[in-house]
This record gives C-alpha cells, structure tokens and sequence, in this order.
C-alpha cells in the first residue's frame, strides 16, 4: 500500500515539473543521442570496411617495382608468412574527354587467380578472354561522365591512341576515396580507373611476361611487418623496396582517420551533457526535497524509512533519466541513418547500413542512469538525515544581515531594491548559481567551438585555394619531360603565366618513423604554387635542404636543421638525406618542398618536370583545353575552381548538416541549464513574489526580479563561456588534426555572436515562458502561511 502511495506521489511529481523534467530529458537526450549516433556510424564504418576489404581481398601488402618477370611471384609466395600473392600491372594513360579538360586513367590488370583486390561489378559483365578492346571502368567515374555499357572511350597511354568498349562497371575497396595523383581531393569525373584483361593491359603497359606491383595477404602466424621487410629486399633488384601496407593506402588511411575522429567524438561530447543534466537533477531535486519537508516529516513519523523515502526520489530522477535516454536512442538513430548518406556519397562503399549494436544503446542508457544517480545521491543526503520532528518545522530563514560591510554591500548601494534582492539571491546560493554559470558557460562553448572549428575549414579552403595555390590549373604529364615544355604551355591561349614542378614519390624516414609522400620542386621565387609561413608568408626553398609542412613534421618528429632520409621509390632509386630547412603552414596534405633544380640534380634528371602550373585569363578556356588534348604526353588538367566547388559541396552538405546539429545541441543545453535555473527560482520564492505584488509592485517589476536574477547570470557565463569556446576549439583542432589535414581555427567574431545570440535566445524563451507562468499565480495561495 505504501509502495501505491509514493508511486501516485511520483506521477503527481513528474506533472507538476513536467516543463524542467521535460528540460532535463532534453539535456539527457542530446548526450545519448551523440554518443549513439557517432558510436553507431564508427561500427557502421568499421564493420562495412572489414566486410568489403575482406570480402574482396584487399591486399595487406601492396610492393610496386619497375619490372619483374612472372617468375618470380613464386618466390614472393615461398616467403614465411604470406598467404596468398599476385603479381599485376599497373599504368596510367588519359581518357579522350567529351570536349573538356584532359582525364587521368590507372590502367589495371583484372585479378587473377588468387583473387587479390577484387572487384565488385555493379552493371555489365568482366571481359571476354582475347579480346583486348573491352574493359570494366570505375562506376563513379561512368556516372560523372555519362559512360553507359557499350560505349567506347578514348584512352591514350604510353603514345597509343587506343579505342577500348565499356562492358562493365564496377566498385573496388582500394577506390574508395582516391583522388588522381598528384591531387589532394576526390572528384568522381576527373579520376578513371579502366581494368583490363592481363595480357591486353600487360601488352598496352609494355610488361609482357612482368608485372610491376605485387600484392600479398598475410598470415596470423607473422607481422605484416616482417614480411614487407623480406620483400622488400626480395625485389629490390627490380626496383622494390617501397611497399607499403594497407594502413597506408590511400583509401584505407582516410577511412582510418574518419574512424579515430569518430571515436573521439564518441568518448568526448557525451560526458558534458549528461555532467550538465546531473548538475540539473541535483538542483531540482534538491528544490522539491526542500519544498515537501513536511510530507517526508509525515512519512517517517508513519514508519516509512529513509532509505524507501529516498528510493522514491531517486525513481523520480531515473524516470526523467530514462525518458530522455529513450528520446536520444530514437534522435541518435535518426541522426546516424541521415549521415549514413554523406558518408556513402563521399566514401564509394557498395552499402552503407547504420548499425545496431546493443552496445551504443546500452552505453548511453547506462550513463544515462549513473549520472541521474550521481545528481539525486546529493540531494538524498537531506532526506536520511532528518528526523521526523526536525522535517515537520519549517526551516530557518536564511540571514541576510552578514557581511553587509563587505563588498557586496559596496555593490548594492547603487542598486535599487529590486536590484539588491537580485543581487542577494545570487550570493546568498553561491554553489548553485556558479554551477548555473558554469552550465550556460559550457552550452556557449561547446557551440562556439564547433562553429570555429567549421569556420576553420572555410579559413582552411581560403589559405590552400588563395595563398598557397595561386594556380587556375595544373597541366601533369605521363612521364617526365623536358623543362621547354614550360614556354610551349605559356604561349597557349588564354595562359598568363606558367611555372615548372617536379613531384617525386619517396619514403620518408626519421628512426623507426616513415611517410609516404612526395618531393616537390618549385623554381626559385615562384609565385603560383607556394610554401607559406603562419603569417601567410612565402618560403622560399633553399638551394639545399627541404621545406616540410607542419603535418609531416610533427609526425616525422623533425624540427629546422635536423636531418631526413627520403628513398625515392619512383623513376631512379636513390638514397637521399637532407636537412630540414623550414616548416611550412600546409593545410591540406603533408607535402615537402625543394627547389627545382635543387631537386632534379639529386634525382640524376636535371630539367626534367612532371607539371606546370598556369594562370589565366579566368576559367581555363575550351580552345586551351582543346590544345592541351592535343599533346599526347599530357596526362591530365586539374582545374583549381572546380577543386575548389567540389571541396566547398561536400564541406556545405556534410559540414552543414553537423553545423544544424550542433547548432541545436547548444540550444538545448543552454535552454535546459537557463530554463532550469529561473523555473527553480520561481518556485522557491512564489511566496516572496506574491508579496510584492501585495507591497505595489507591478508585474512587469515583480517579473523584472526574476529575470534580472537570470540575465545577471548568463551576463557573467557570457565572457568566460566565450573564454572557454576558445580554448576548446584549439583542443578539439590540435585532436583532430592528422597528417592528411590540419585545422587551423581563426578567431571568428562571426561564430562567436552566433554562440552568443543561441544563449541569448535560450533566456529569452526562458523568460518570457516564466512571465507566463508569473501571470498565472494565484495569489491567494502563494501568500498563505508556510508554518
């Protein structure tokens, strides 16, 4: 019978303070909803990453050479430890366009036997035996350009001029995100990927009975490590000695790195929200135990114990616990499903399916429960300690009398009376109002934070596509070519200037630390593609030593003056060391600089050069692009503009969506702290407020008081949250940042009105909802003796 009583309690409980449990549960919610949504879309990542590499063999070891014969893949599956292996050959040519720039094309040989970096066809069929004209091409490619089956492509490799007939289309795990060499960003339409049968691909490359890449899956029983190192120095004499595991593959390392900011995400956004909904369960429980003294007074004097007077305010804390859970597992989910489609149109997964782990769903109701434990435990203290007698007095009046002399009475000599009470109930509850400050502080940070941290990507676009690359275009060639080209590319139509550029793969190395990447020659005081400073100043490249950007000296752990090792692992092998002459503020990618002839002389190819960089007279125009088609040693034109939109539509899309999710978290947070804090205010001081309507006050005035409380509050959270916003948008960018990119975060005045005006909002609807409520007080019930 008792149990029926405290559970009609309960229900009559949850009404009255439906607004701030329905608060709470919003905070509650938001925290689960995150933790949900960014731990289902990492096991949705990572379970459809290891199915698809899995399913389709994505080698473990990938081992490119110059030219090896057949043979010797028999030795290459002889080494310990490898379990499958397969020679291929592997080439670029240039599709023919429809009128448009110039195309790149990797040509590849279609697996073999063991299976290795399968394909998955979407349309068509794989090529007939013997017949060396059909080909399976990239789907995403075929999409962006309109290539349906049975159409013909032009493809120029090596000097041929060859006319080859789609019968395929497909996907493959190692084209997941690939950008064309030489290019940072993924565009499906200037990237093609042609698959061809073995022997009609070895014939096109040259490498009739050879293949000039291996790849190799490993067994459990040896470290991928091991056998990269023996065959390294088995192909070696071929021109290996660069091979490289999965982790590395282009693809597979952006995946990666998606999966470690996810899972940061995941471990540091949760825990604010459901510390802040604690903190709002403590101070709302604590109010109503204050309030219903005499109720638990009467409890205990009819033999109710402490311990099942507390259990009915703990259920109370855990059912507004729970409500909110169930509404962040339900937003959570929503919210993952939605992103699951920005995902599948940047990265080319064949299926995407948002996961549905119990794990995240649990995690987030458990958390959810401990921290509205951790807020009632407070509070619940009071309820074991008073006695039956002592809980049916009314409490002593709070003493406002002390410390007048000090300064708080200095500050309130100025103010009128409706000031000084304000004034008053603020320092006469310092815990609570702090910890209320602290609460609206954190909502403006964490909102501004991420509005700077999105407003340093825009920072990041500016710097790489105005400063950094001053280029309209780069024109890249198949192989190196002599520096003339440069005066021929000049005199084209339309071109205003034209530089050279050298880019060299190599393999850093500093100790045991290693980086794929690239050498880049620039000619001395270039002004189209530069290495710049953190005050946006050009570095020149001295006439030795090698300027590395930021990223890849943090990884490499190098500073000025410190030597680096770089194998070069293309063209001629050579072994180089080189000191380290600057650091450069690159943004985007992890490149590393030399000068030109600095470059090509170490090489052993003196004025030779894979690229030019062109300005011109706006957007490349179709009579240039139509003489760069025309040259059959050009392999490709990246276009800067379109770069730059294609960059710009995914940060738009992508970004933006987080952009309205984080915009409305912080709403949120902030509406539920501001709200909570003046909703508890009115309830504690009904009586006082009534009062003054009695002594003369108008409503506006009597309103005045209450909101004055709130808005002096949120005035103080103001500069320190801004304060806060700051420094963590420095945490969130030096964690988030990688070698791939690094965010820089400006100090945005935008960003931070828009996290000011949020809070702003938040009290505003906070108040004008309790100016309701202050409307609607009957008087007569407010002013009735509390003892």
């Amino acid at each position: 019978m008792a149990l029926t009583v405290l559970h009609r309690k309960l229900a009559r409980d949850l009404w009255r303070i439906r607004a701030q449990a329905l608060a709470i549960a919003s905070v509650v919610a938001v925290g689960v909803m995150v933790q949900v949504m960014m731990s289902g879309l990492s096991d949705t990542l990572t379970d459809t990453r290891d199915a698809y590499f899995e399913r389709h063999r994505l080698a473990q070891i990938f081992e490119p050479v110059t030219r090896a014969p057949n043979a010797m893949m028999e030795k290459v599956s002889a080494l310990p430890g490898v379990l499958a292996a397969e020679g291929r050959v592997s080439g670029y040519g240039r599709v023919e366009g429809d009128g448009g720039e110039p195309v790149r094309a990797q040509i590849l040989s279609l697996p073999g036997p063991a299976g290795l970096n399968g394909i998955l066809m979407k349309a068509g069929r794989m090529p007939v035996a013997g017949r060396s004209d059909e080909v399976v091409l990239l789907d995403s490619f075929a999409t962006a350009r309109g290539v349906a089956l049975g159409d013909h492509i032009g493809v120029t490799v090596e000097g041929r001029h060859l006319r080859l007939r789609v019968v395929g289309l497909a996907r493959a795990p190692e084209f997941l995100f690939m950008p064309a060499p030489g290019e940072f960003f993924p565009l499906d339409g200037r990237f093609a990927v042609i698959w061809m049968e073995r022997k009609a691909a070895a014939a096109v490359l040259d490498l009739e009975g050879a293949f000039n890449e291996a790849l190799v899956l490993t067994t459990r029983a040896r470290p991928s490590e091991a056998v990269l190192a023996d065959l390294d120095r088995l192909l070696g004499p071929y021109g290996g000695g660069a091979g490289f595991l999965q982790d590395q593959q282009t693809s597979a390392r952006f995946i990666n790195e998606e999966l470690t900011q996810l899972k940061r995400s995941s471990l540091f956004l949760p825990p604010i929200f459901l510390a802040v909904a604690a903190f709002l369960l403590n101070v709302t429980i604590t109010r109503i135990v204050q309030a219903e003294r005499r109720e638990i007074g009467l409890m205990k004097a009819f033999g109710h114990g402490g311990t099942e007077i507390g259990g009915h305010y703990l259920e109370l804390a855990f059912l507004i616990a729970l409500a909110g859970a169930a509404l962040g597992c339900l937003l959570g989910l929503m919210a993952g499903r939605a992103l699951t489609g920005v995902y599948m149109e940047f990265y080319k997964f064949p299926y995407l399916v948002f996961s549905l782990r119990p794990g995240p769903f649990a995690s987030g109701i458990a958390f959810s429960l401990i921290a509205a434990a951790l807020g009632a435990a407070i509070a619940l203290r009071t309820v074991f300690r008073l006695t039956p007698a002592e809980a049916m007095s009314p409490p002593a009046p709070p003493d406002f009398t002390h410390g007048r002399t000090g300064i708080l009475s200095l500050m309130a000599r100025p103010l009128d009376q409706p000031g000084r009470m304000i004034l008053r109930q603020i320092t006469r509850q310092p815990i609570r109002s702090l910890g209320t400050i602290a609460g609206v502080s954190a909502g403006l940070a964490l909102n501004m934070a991420m509005l700077m941290i999105y407003a340093g990507f825009d920072h990041t676009m500016a710097v790489t596509f105005g400063f950094a690359d001053r280029s309209d275009a780069v024109v890249a060639f198949t192989r190196p070519v002599s520096r003339d080209v440069v005066h021929e590319i000049a005199h084209l139509p339309g071109v205003l200037s034209a530089e050279p550029q050298r880019s060299v793969p190599v393999l850093f190395r500093n100790g045991l630390i290693t980086h794929r990447g690239e050498l880049t020659g620039l000619p001395e005081g270039a002004t189209l593609s530069r290495a710049l400073t953190p005050d946006l100043d050009p570095i020149t490249p001295p006439a030795r030593g090698v300027v590395l950007s930021r990223g890849l000296a943090e990884r490499l752990g190098l500073q000025p003056g410190d030597p680096i090792s770089a194998k070069v692992t293309g063209g001629r092998r050579r072994d180089l060391t080189l000191p380290v002459a600057a650091i450069s503020d690159t943004l985007l990618g992890a490149p590393a600089y030399m000068r030109l002839d600095a470059l090509t002389r170490v090489i052993g190819e003196p004025d030779r050069i894979t690229s030019v960089a062109i300005r011109t007279t706006g957007k490349p125009s179709a009579a240039l692009l139509h003489a760069l088609r025309e040259r059959p040693g050009v392999a490709g034109v990246s276009i800067k503009s379109d770069t730059f939109e294609a960059f710009k539509k995914i940060a738009d899309e992508g970004a933006g969506q987080m952009r309205f999710i984080f915009g409305a978290i912080a709403f949120v947070l902030s509406f539920g702290i501001v709200y909570n804090a003046a909703r508890n205010a009115f309830a504690e001081r009904t009586h006082e407020l009534a009062s003054l309507r009695v002594l003369g006050f108008t409503r506006g005035e009597v309103a005045l008081v209450l909101a004055g409380e709130i808005a002096v509050m949120v005035a103080i959270a103001l500069p320190l949250g801004t304060w806060l916003g700051w420094s963590l948008a420095k945490l969130i960018a030096i964690a988030f940042s990688n070698e791939l990119y690094r965010i820089s975060v400006p100090f945005d005045l935008p960003s931070i009105a828009v996290a000011v005006l949020v809070v702003i909002g938040a009290m505003l609807a906070s108040i004008l909802m309790l100016r309701r409520a202050l409307d609607r007080v009957n008087m007569v019930a407010a002013l009735k003796a509390r003892d």
